[in-house]
């Protein structure tokens, strides 16, 4: 049984008790946050300056606060550029809310937020600007850059296939310590070096949580010299303009950065171990440990880049812009971006998941009929994170947006309503033919 079809029996399981009385099944099994009626919602939210656009802004924004009724998430963000103006930027919330207890300060509109696998986009645009600085060739073996990696079958595998993972490791070595790893960002390069491929590299992809991430982190810091959140900083972030945005946060603004809650139904026992082989820890253990100070102050390159909606929406502009920043100074060249979401994989079962995707070098990719960014947006790249954060960008659609959220429902009926507001913003604006900048 493939796991696909795994992960579409579990569904039925979890679900099968449900049928006969769905409501109070849920009741009974589903976890969601008290939310106030709609007078105390409105009293949570917060709204940055907007411009104004041809497009219901405010319908949309109703649906992010159905969304927020709902009770699956402590706080919701969204931020939309549209042809490089922000058109909208509201966050509705909590900095936090667990079940049960009371809840926090009121999210704002600086409050940061962890994009936890959507990092990968801001450290695979690190490693494509060391590929323009001619420190990493894309088509070299990794063990070129890291003597000693290309054992047990490992030494075809090259740093393209880290980035749209057809590595062929996706799972963490069951020796690491992954609690003192999420902590601390550091995973023992042995234990990685250890691993055998479960394919031949190139030719399947699975996805990757975290192993080929390491390796890209010390890729990168060995040819470069410098620690990858420097380099961040230094290479990218600064020349851009993005100035709060980073791997963490500072030890002194931990309390600041929005807290992540388990909500929904018990994750399906097969989801559970996908979780447990690929991280190595199950969801609501990985949730305690990334709201945990060690993990918000750490370094880790797929897994806990922190922002606002405003400013990751600033950089996937900076994407869009084709490298060049608000400023009109160029931070990157077009065609090194133009490469990382246009040399991208067929659309395959996902190894790791068991869903139909597409991996440009380091993003995820839109899609005509399977997508995370809604319908019809082939021409679209970003990535998911932990369960519900998406940020992306569209080129023919000029989107750059930041869905921000902390509940972490694994498997809820509201999520469709979560779907539907990515589906609605790709039905609401018009697709433009927008030649490369």
């Amino acid at each position: 049984m493939s796991t696909r079809q795994q992960l579409q029996r579990a569904l039925q399981d979890a679900l099968r008790d449900a049928v006969g009385a769905p409501e109070r099944w849920l009741e009974r099994n589903e976890v969601r946050l008290p939310v106030g009626d709609a007078e105390a919602v409105a009293a949570l939210e917060r709204r940055g300056p907007e411009e104004p656009c041809e497009f219901d802004v405010s319908g949309l924004w109703a649906e992010v606060l159905r969304l927020y009724q709902g009770g699956l998430h402590p706080a919701v963000g969204l931020t939309v550029f549209h042809r490089g103006r922000c058109v909208l930027d509201r966050t509705v919330g909590h900095v936090a809310h667990h079940p049960g207890e009371p809840p926090g300060p009121v999210v704002e509109l600086d409050t940061p937020f962890n994009l936890f696998s959507a990092s990968k986009i801001v450290t695979a645009t690190l490693i494509h600007a060391l590929v323009e600085d001619h420190l990493i060739d894309l088509d070299r073996r990794v063990d070129h850059y890291l003597p000693g990696f290309g054992v047990h079958g490992k030494q075809h595998i090259r740093v393209r296939h880290l980035l749209n993972h057809t590595a062929g490791i996706p799972d963490m070595p069951t020796e690491v310590d992954v609690e003192a790893a999420l902590r601390s960002g550091e995973v023992p390069l042995d234990a990685l070096f250890a691993l055998r491929p479960k394919w031949e590299p190139g030719s399947a992809h699975a996805y990757h949580p975290i192993t080929s991430w390491v390796l890209l982190q010390q890729i990168a810091e060995r040819v470069s010299g410098r620690g990858l959140a420097e380099l961040l900083r230094a290479r990218l972030l600064q020349p851009a303009g993005l100035r709060g945005m980073g791997y963490g946060v500072p030890a002194d603004q931990v309390a600041r950065v929005a807290q992540h809650a388990s909500t929904g139904l018990a994750a399906p026992k097969l989801m559970s171990e996908i979780f447990e082989r690929t991280i190595g820890v199950g969801l609501e253990r990985a949730v305690q440990l990334t709201n945990s100070p060690t993990f918000l102050t750490a370094v880790l390159p797929s897994a806990n880049v922190c922002g606002t909606g405003r400013e990751v929406c600033a950089f996937l502009q900076l994407l869009l812009d084709g490298g060049r920043a608000v400023d009109g100074s160029r931070v990157l060249q077009a065609r090194t971006i133009e490469r990382a979401i246009t040399d991208v994989t067929p659309v395959r079962l996902d190894g790791t998941f068991g869903f139909p995707m597409r991996y440009g070098l380091g993003m995820m990719m839109g899609g005509m009929r399977f997508s995370l960014f809604g319908l019809n947006t082939r021409g679209a790249f970003g990535h998911l994170g932990f369960t519900g954060v998406v940020v992306y960008a569209d080129p023919v659609r000029q989107l750059a947006v930041a869905f921000l959220n902390t509940g972490k429902p694994m498997l809820a009926p509201g999520m469709v309503r979560w779907y539907w507001i990515l589906q609605r913003l790709a039905m609401l604006v018009p697709r433009e033919q927008v030649p490369w900048r």
